[in-house]
């Protein structure tokens, strides 16, 4: 405080100005900790997607494997299925009334 006579001494002058340094300095290590904080934030989304570009390419790399899989499989059937006529067409008419019935019968149970 301001002595009586509205003049500051150079005591509180000298008083005030460290306890604004103080603050600033108090405040200046709140920054720190909050940038560190999002530095670190920051680098966890990084590692994060890294990781899951990884997955991904992981995940495309097997479906494009089982695509080729699958492909070879149908090729092969269509080609038994060319070789025997229509006898194949009945086994998978009976196979998807055999699936229907159980479906119906686990739904309706």
């Amino acid at each position: 405080t301001p002595p009586a006579s509205g003049r500051s001494s150079p005591f509180s002058a000298h008083r005030s100005a460290e306890a604004l340094e103080s603050q600033n300095d108090e405040q200046i290590e709140g920054l720190r900790a909050k940038v560190q904080m999002l530095k670190n934030v920051t680098i966890g989304i990084g590692n994060e997607v890294k990781e899951s570009t990884v997955q991904l390419s992981q995940m495309n790399d097997a479906f494009a494997e089982t695509g080729g899989i699958l492909s070879g499989t149908f090729r092969r059937m269509n080609n038994m299925a060319e070789r025997q006529g229509c006898r194949f067409l009945w086994y998978i008419v009976f196979l998807i009334i055999v699936f229907w019935f159980f479906i119906v019968v686990w739904w309706f149970r």
